[in-house]
C-alpha cells in the first residue's frame, strides 16, 4: 500500500469511528446578537490555506471588536484533514471555524462536524435565494439541513497561448479555438497536429492528467450506491485516451502540480491548461507572468480562454462553525460575512477576480471584467453561464480516495507498468483498504 493509500485509510477510519460522537450532538440555541458592534470576542480559525486569512481585515471593519486567530495546516498527505479529525473527535482546543475543501467536505458534513445552521439561531435558509444554488446543495446534511457556506463557485474552464493558436490555426479568437477544444476527439486532434508543427517540442497539455477534472465530472449518479462502487465507463475511456497521448507523446508527460508543470506555464511549451476560476488567478498568472502578477509590468495578453470537452467545477472551500464551539455566535458572524454579506463578496471579487458565490453580486458586476491577462477576456461572464450547468447530484463523500486511487492505476496502465486488467484489479485491491465493505463493479462488465 503506497503512503498516500495509507493517509487515505487512515482518513477514512477516522472519520467513520467519529460517527457516533457526533450522532449525538444536537444544536445549541446560541443568542445571535443582530449589532456587530456588541459582538466581541476571540475565536480560532483553522484552514488548508492562507486565503481566508486576507479576508480577515475585512470582517473586522464591520466586527472591530472579535479578534480572530487564524491557523494555516496544508494538506499534504490529509495532514489537515486527519488533525482536524482528532481534535473534534478528543474535544480538546477545537477550532471555533474550520473550512473543508470540495474534494473532502462531503465527509465532514456526514460526520457531523459542522453545526447546522438553516434554523434558529442562525436561519441561512434565508440566505440561499441569493447564492449559487450548487454551493448550497452540496452543503446540507442527510436531514436536508445546510451545514456550511463558502465565498465562491468553482466552474471550469480551458486557457490556452494565444500565440500557439495563430500559429497552428490562424487564429486566435476564442470562439473558433473552442470549436477545437470543446470536443474530445477534435482536441487530441489538435494535439497531433500541435506536436507535428512543433517537431514534438511543444504539446498539447502537460499531462493527461490535467483532464481528470472534466472527466470526472461527466457522471452522472454517485460512484458509491447501497454499499456497491460503480466505476462508470467513462473512467475506463480515459485510461485509455490517457495511454494512448502519453504513446503519442501529445501531452507532455508531466503531472498536475509537479515542478515542470508550472514551468510549462512561463516557457509557452504548452497549448492549454485546464483550471477553474480560482486557477486562473491564484494558479496560472502567477507562474506564468510572474512580474506582471506582482504588477511589475502588463500582462502580455498571450492568454485566452476556450471551452473544454465537458463543463466541469474544481475545488472550492466551505466555511463552517465546529460543532463543538463554545462561541458560536461569534463564529457565525465569522462563517457569514465571509459565505454571503455582499459588500464582502463585491470587495472580493474585485480585489481578486475570484467568482463569488453570492450571485445577486455576479450579475450586478459580471459585465464589467476584462482581463488583461486573458487579452481582455470577460471571463466573468463564462464563467456565470457555466455555473449554471454544475449537477452536484453525483457528488459523495469519498470522491476524493476513489479518483486518487483510480489516478494512481491510470498512471501505471499509461506508463506501460500494468496491464488495463492489472490495473482494474490494482484499484479493487486500494479500494478494499480504503472501503474495505463497498463492492467494486466496472459499468458494462
Amino acid at each position: 500500500m503506497s503512503i498516500r493509500t495509507k493517509m487515505m485509510a487512515l482518513a477514512a477510519l477516522l472519520l467513520v469511528t467519529a460517527l457516533p460522537v457526533f450522532a449525538t450532538g444536537g444544536q445549541e440555541e446560541a443568542a445571535v446578537s443582530q449589532n456587530p458592534a456588541e459582538m466581541s470576542g476571540k475565536i480560532v480559525v483553522w484552514s488548508f490555506t492562507d486565503e481566508v486569512g486576507g479576508m480577515i481585515e475585512h470582517f473586522n471593519q464591520k466586527y472591530p471588536n472579535i479578534e480572530v486567530e487564524y491557523v494555516v495546516i496544508p494538506n499534504q498527505d490529509e495532514v489537515y484533514l486527519n488533525k482536524l479529525v482528532t481534535t473534534l473527535r478528543s474535544r480538546d482546543a477545537v477550532p471555533d471555524v474550520f473550512t473543508g475543501e470540495a474534494a473532502f467536505f462531503r465527509q465532514f458534513v456526514e460526520a457531523g462536524f459542522w453545526e447546522p445552521i438553516s434554523d434558529a439561531p442562525y436561519n441561512a435558509e434565508e440566505l440561499k435565494d441569493n447564492l449559487v444554488p450548487y454551493v448550497v446543495g452540496l452543503s446540507r446534511d442527510a436531514n436536508g439541513k445546510m451545514t456550511a457556506l463558502s465565498w465562491q463557485a468553482t466552474p471550469g474552464a480551458m486557457f490556452y497561448r494565444r500565440s500557439i493558436a495563430k500559429e497552428v490555426l490562424g487564429t486566435d479568437d476564442p470562439a473558433e479555438v473552442s470549436k477545437w477544444t470543446s470536443d474530445i476527439n477534435k482536441y487530441y486532434e489538435l494535439g497531433e497536429m500541435i506536436k507535428e508543427k512543433y517537431n514534438g517540442e511543444k504539446f498539447l497539455v502537460s499531462g493527461y492528467t490535467d483532464m481528470a477534472q472534466f472527466i470526472y465530472n461527466q457522471r452522472k449518479v454517485p460512484y458509491v450506491v447501497d454499499n456497491t462502487l460503480t466505476v462508470p465507463g467513462s473512467l475506463i475511456e480515459y485510461m485509455e485516451l490517457a495511454k494512448d497521448m502519453r504513446t503519442n507523446k501529445v501531452e507532455g508527460g508531466v503531472g498536475t502540480w509537479s515542478p515542470a508543470w508550472f514551468s510549462g506555464m512561463a516557457d509557452a511549451s504548452v497549448f492549454t491548461y485546464i483550471l477553474p476560476t480560482w486557477g486562473l488567478h491564484y494558479v496560472l498568472k502567477p507562474n506564468a507572468e510572474p512580474e506582471a502578477s506582482n504588477g511589475e509590468k502588463e500582462f502580455s495578453g498571450d492568454w485566452g480562454l476556450c471551452v473544454p470537452p465537458a463543463a466541469y467545477s474544481w475545488g472550492g472551500t466551505y466555511i463552517g462553525i465546529s460543532r463543538f464551539s463554545e462561541k458560536k455566535d461569534l463564529a457565525w458572524a465569522f462563517v457569514k460575512h465571509i459565505g454571503s454579506d455582499p459588500e464582502f463578496a463585491k470587495y472580493w471579487a474585485e480585489k481578486t477576480g475570484d467568482f463569488v458565490g453570492n450571485l445577486n453580486v455576479v450579475k450586478e458586476i459580471k459585465d464589467d471584467f476584462a482581463d488583461p491577462f486573458l487579452g481582455g477576456q470577460n471571463h466573468y461572464e463564462y464563467f456565470y453561464n457555466e455555473v449554471k450547468k454544475i449537477d452536484v447530484s453525483r457528488v459523495g463523500p469519498w470522491d476524493f480516495q476513489i479518483e486518487n486511487a483510480w489516478g494512481d492505476q491510470v498512471e501505471l496502465y499509461a506508463n506501460g507498468e500494468k496491464t488495463k486488467q492489472e490495473a482494474m484489479d490494482g484499484f479493487v485491491t486500494a479500494m478494499a483498504d480504503i472501503l474495505p465493505d463497498v463492492k467494486v463493479v466496472f459499468e458494462g462488465r
